[in-house]
């Protein structure tokens, strides 16, 4: 999904007046250039997962600097670029699961950890949500944020963890709330082993609804998985 033209126009202006350099490879100018946009444009991952997963991007490209630059760098500004990435995945994942796009589509979030909010001012992957919920709509799609999962237990920081480690750091630490009837997608900012994902499937399923599909921003793939790649899951 490209920028709308006003999109692009208004981050010119502003690239001009306070000079930036591209999250994704570092050049002077644009904090998201046309290259970057360009080669993240193409089509998105499947992510093994318990419900049809897609992502966006690899985690070791462009993306993944940029989603860590909105993270934990305080780049605003990239909110835009990676919700129509997050858009874009999320499009596919609903032709995957052969999802109706006649009923209510309800993007809902993997909230952050409460000392993640606290420390980065906001709760990021809940931001990527209501943007791509809003780019959906533009293109006919009847989405919405759906905050339906809330942190209900304590999991520590998931960089060095073992995907086995990781999935036992995370059980049962997700409530859910009541979503209404539609088709439900998950979503979260990045996937390394599925299994923040996968928390949120559980415990939305405990509500008697079950998630559609998934998608997410990047996907840290196999070998190019590190200890310090996503603190997510």
């Amino acid at each position: 999904m490209a920028l709308t033209w006003w999109t692009q126009a208004a981050e010119a202006a502003l690239d001009l007046a306070v000079p930036q350099q591209c999250a994704g490879c570092a050049r002077p100018g644009r904090v998201w250039c046309r290259s970057c946009e360009q080669e993240c444009s193409g089509r998105s991952l499947a992510v093994p997962l318990a419900v049809p997963c897609r992502a966006a991007c690899d985690h070791a490209g462009p993306a993944g600097r940029a989603v860590v630059a909105f993270k934990d760098e305080h780049v605003r500004r990239l909110a835009g670029p990676l919700a129509h990435l997050l858009a874009g995945a999320i499009l596919d994942a609903l032709t995957e699961a052969r999802a109706s796009r006649r009923a209510p589509i309800w993007v809902v979030p993997i909230p952050s950890r409460p000392s993640a909010v606290r420390a980065r001012g906001a709760d990021h992957t809940s931001v990527l949500a209501g943007r791509a919920a809003r780019l959906l709509r533009r293109s006919g799609v009847v989405a919405h944020r759906c905050p339906a999962l809330s942190q209900v237990g304590a999991s520590r920081d998931q960089v060095g963890l073992t995907r086995g480690q990781r999935r036992i750091n995370v059980e049962h630490t997700m409530r859910a709330h009541e979503v209404p009837s539609g088709v439900i997608v998950l979503i979260d900012d990045v996937s390394t082993t599925g299994a923040t994902l996968g928390e949120g499937i559980r415990a939305l399923g405990g509500t008697g609804r079950a998630v559609s599909c998934a998608a997410t921003v990047t996907w840290a793939t196999g070998a190019r998985r590190r200890a310090s790649t996503p603190d997510r899951d």
